[in-house]
C-alpha cells in the first residue's frame, strides 16, 4: 500500500503535481541521489545520532523488511506496544492513519502527555528567536514553513491514531549561541555506509556526561505557529486549508492523480522533474505539465523563455497572463530599469538578454570604454583564488559553536604582466577531525605575500571566509596573531554587521562576478553568472582561448601543481568544447575495477561533489590510499576552479583591447 509521509506531504506542498512524478520511473528526477548525500554534505547524521544521546533510556523502532521491502506495520507494532508503557521514549516512532505514515524523530511519553521532536541539522539563534518562526508582520518566516508544516502534518497523523493523547511539537536544532565542552564532537558519530535506514552511523560516544554544556542542540516549542497552520491562519497552498491540503495531496498520490494545480513559475523554474543529457531517455514531467496546462509543444520549449532571465522577479505579473516566451513580454514585465552610471543595472542586463534571444544574436555584450577604465585600476601581477570551504553543526573543538566556517583548501594562479600563467600554491587539508582555518590562513598569506598585485574572486564567498577568519584571529591568541589579523584585513571588506570595526583593506578582493554583472554579458550563459555557465560561453565565443589553452600546458608556458606539461585542458570534438570539467580523471581511475571503495565517489566535478567528499574524509573510516586518491582529485577540481578564473580574464582583456 502507497502511504503519503511527511517528505512526500512536503513535496506536495512545494508543489501538488510532483506528487504525480516522483515515484513512477519513467521520469526524469534530478534529486533522487540528494537526501542521503545532503544529509552527509550537512552533517545531518551526526545531529541525529547527538540528539538521541539527549535521551539515553530512548528506544529504536528497528527496521524489517519482507521480501525486500520496509515492513510498515512491523514498525506501527512496535511503536504501539511501546506507548502502553506510562513513560517512554521512542526514535523512529512509527504511526498510521488512514493512507498516511510518519516516523517522529524523538517522542517522548509521559502518561497521556507526548512530546513530538523533530530533529534538523538546521541552525537556530536562542538569544534572538522573538521572530525566528513568525516574522514582524505576523506571518510564517519563509526560511521556516516547510519545516513547520512538516512538524504539523506528524502531530495530525498521531493525533488521529491516538487522539487520547495531547501532544506539543518541538524542533531540535543546532544554536548557534551554544558552545560544547567536548574536542572533537563532530568524528563521533561515524557514517558506516551508504543507506536509506537512518541508522548508518556508527556511535563512538554513547552517553554525554552534561548534556548542558557537551551539546550544541536546542530543544524549541513551535506550539504557536503549528496552532495557526492547524487552524488556517498560515497556508502555503493559498486555497486549501490544513486538513484539506493533506487530504487532498494524499489523494493525489495514493491515486496517481495529476494534481492540475496552477502553474507556479518561480517554482517550476527549479523544478526536479526535467531531463538532462543523462536523463533523455525518460519522460520530462516539467514539460508535461506545461503541454497540460498551456498546450505548449516542441516549438514553445524551443523558444526563449523567462525562465531563463536573471533575477527575474515580476513572476505574479506573468502568472496573472500565463506568459512566459520572451516575445510575448513587455519592457514593463521586467520593472523600473533604475539605470546606473558606467554599469548595466539588473534590468538593463535583462532587457539586453531579451533582446539578444530573440534576434538569435549570440555576440557578447559589453560596456568596453567602462570595462577598460575598471581594469585599468588593477595592478599586476593579477591573483586569481578559490576557497573551498564547509560548514558542520557539530563543532571541531570544545568552545566552539555549530556551524563554525571551515576553510580546508584553495588554489592560486597568477597572471602576470607579460602574459605568463603560473600556478602559484595550494593548500589542502583533508585529515579527520584536524581543524584547518589558522593553518590555511597562514598558507594564503604566505602564497599571496609573493607579490603585491590585485586579488580576485569568482562571487562574495571567498570575502565572507575571509572575515571569518579575521574574527577567529582577533578572539586568538596566537602568537602571529597581529600579522594574520592585518593580513586579513588587507586583503578583505568587512561585512556589514562586523562584530569588530568597520574596514576596506588595500588589497579587497575583486569580484569577477560583479564585473561581468556590471560590464559583460555573452548570450551563451542564458542569463547564468555562474563561472560553470560564463566558461562555457567564453569558449564559444573566443577563438584566442580555445587556441591556446586546446594545446598541452607546456607548450604554452602553463604549469601546473597537479598535471603533467602533456596536459590539455579543452578538447574540441566536432568544433564544440568538451566541458574541461568533465574531462578531470575519475577519483579511481588507476585503480583495478575489483577494488571496492568505502567512499563510492566516482567524480569529483562540482562544488557538492567537492562537499560530499569532504564530509566522507571527516565522518567515514576509510584507507589512507584512498584518502590519498580523493585528495589528489580535490586538488585537481579547486585548480581548474582558479585558472578558469583566468580564462575568463583573459577573454575580458581579449574583448576590450
Amino acid at each position: 500500500m502507497k502511504y503519503l509521509t511527511k517528505s512526500l506531504y512536503k513535496l506536495g506542498l512545494e508543489c501538488p503535481n510532483k506528487l504525480y512524478y516522483t515515484s513512477n520511473k519513467a521520469y526524469a528526477n534530478q534529486k533522487k541521489e540528494d537526501p542521503f548525500l545532503e544529509a552527509l554534505a550537512s552533517g545531518g547524521f551526526q545531529v541525529e545520532e547527538l540528539a538521541k544521546l539527549h535521551y539515553p533510556n530512548g528506544v529504536l523502532i528497528e527496521d524489517k523488511k519482507s521480501d525486500g521491502i520496509y515492513d510498515y506495520n512491523d514498525k506501527i507494532e512496535q511503536t504501539k506496544a511501546l506507548l502502553k508503557q506510562t513513560n517512554v521514549v521512542i526514535f523512529e516512532a512509527a504511526f498510521k492513519f488512514e493512507n498516511l505514515f510518519i516516523r517522529v524523530d524523538i517522542l517522548e511519553k509521559k502518561g497521556n502527555v507526548i512530546k513530538l521532536i523533530e530533529v534538523k541539522a538546521k541552525s537556530f539563534n536562542s538569544s534572538d528567536a522573538q521572530y525566528e518562526f513568525i516574522g514582524k508582520r505576523g506571518n510564517l518566516t519563509s526560511g521556516w514553513k516547510f519545516y513547520l508544516f512538516d512538524v504539523a502534518f506528524q502531530k495530525y497523523v498521531i493525533e488521529k491514531a491516538y487522539p487520547q493523547f495531547k501532544i506539543t511539537p518541538f524542533l531540535m536544532l543546532a544554536d548557534k549561541d551554544k558552545t560544547t565542552s567536548v574536542d572533537g564532537l563532530n568524528q563521533l558519530f561515524r557514517v558506516t555506509k551508504k543507506t536509506d535506514n537512518r541508522t548508518g552511523v556508527l556511535c563512538k560516544i554513547h552517553h554525554l556526561n552534561n548534556v548542558a554544556t557537551a551539546s550544541v542542540l536546542s530543544k524549541v516549542d513551535v506550539t504557536e505557529p503549528i496552532k495557526n497552520i492547524e487552524n488556517g491562519k498560515f497556508r502555503i497552498l493559498e486555497v486549501y486549508n490544513f486538513e484539506e491540503s493533506i487530504n487532498l495531496l494524499a489523494d493525489s498520490y495514493i491515486n496517481n492523480i495529476y494534481f492540475g494545480y496552477p502553474l507556479q513559475f518561480n517554482i517550476c523554474k527549479k523544478c526536479e522533474f526535467k531531463t538532462n543529457k543523462d536523463t533523455q531517455h525518460l519522460k520530462s514531467g516539467f514539460e508535461e505539465c506545461f503541454y497540460k496546462q498551456l498546450g505548449w509543444t516542441e516549438k514553445e520549449f524551443n523558444e526563449p523563455n523567462v525562465f531563463e532571465i536573471w533575477d527575474f522577479r515580476s513572476w505574479a505579473r506573468l502568472e496573472e497572463n500565463q506568459r512566459l516566451l520572451l516575445k510575448d513580454l513587455e519592457e514593463t514585465d521586467f520593472g523600473d530599469e533604475r539605470p546606473k552610471v558606467g554599469k548595466m543595472s539588473r534590468v538593463e542586463r535583462q532587457l539586453i538578454q531579451r533582446e539578444k534571444a530573440i534576434s538569435t544574436d549570440n555576440k557578447p555584450y559589453l560596456l568596453k570604454d567602462e570595462l577598460k577604465e575598471e581594469m585599468s585600476t588593477w595592478q599586476y601581477p593579477l591573483n586569481f583564488i578559490d576557497f573551498e570551504t564547509s560548514t558542520s553543526p557539530l563543532p571541531f573543538f570544545s568552545g566552539q559553536k555549530p556551524y563554525e566556517q571551515v576553510a580546508f583548501q584553495f588554489s592560486h594562479h597568477i597572471y602576470y604582466n607579460d602574459g605568463t600563467v603560473e600556478h602559484a600554491g595550494q593548500y589542502i587539508n583533508t585529515n579527520a577531525g584536524e581543524y584547518p582555518n589558522i593553518a590555511f590562513l597562514r598558507a594564503l598569506k604566505e602564497s599571496l605575500d609573493k607579490n603585491k598585485g590585485s586579488i580576485f574572486m569568482y562571487s562574495n564567498h571567498e570575502n565572507t571566509i575571509i572575515n571569518h577568519l579575521v574574527e577567529e584571529v582577533y578572539n586568538s591568541n596566537l602568537p602571529d596573531r597581529a600579522d594574520l589579523f592585518v593580513f586579513g584585513q588587507q586583503i578583505s571588506r568587512s561585512k556589514k554587521d562586523s562584530a569588530i570595526v568597520k574596514w576596506k583593506g588595500g588589497r579587497s578582493m575583486i569580484d569577477l562576478c560583479k564585473v561581468i554583472k556590471d560590464y559583460y554579458y555573452n548570450p551563451y550563459t542564458k542569463g547564468s553568472n555562474s563561472i560553470k555557465q560564463v566558461l562555457p560561453a567564453v569558449f564559444k565565443s573566443s577563438t584566442f582561448i580555445r587556441d591556446k589553452y586546446s594545446q598541452p600546458i607546456g607548450q604554452i608556458g602553463l604549469n601546473s601543481l597537479n598535471f603533467d606539461s602533456n596536459k590539455v585542458w579543452l578538447n574540441i570534438i566536432n568544433d564544440d568544447v568538451e566541458d574541461p570539467y568533465k574531462s578531470l580523471p575519475k577519483v579511481f581511475n588507476e585503480w583495478d575495477d575489483s577494488f571496492e571503495t568505502i567512499s563510492e565517489i566516482e567524480d569529483i566535478n562540482n562544488g557538492g561533489a567537492v562537499l560530499t567528499a569532504y564530509g566522507k574524509l571527516q565522518y567515514t573510516d576509510m584507507s589512507d590510499d584512498e584518502r590519498l586518491k580523493i585528495k589528489d582529485a580535490l586538488l585537481r577540481y579547486c585548480e581548474l576552479d582558479t585558472l578558469a578564473m583566468v580564462m575568463v580574464y583573459e577573454h575580458l582583456k581579449e574583448v576590450t583591447e
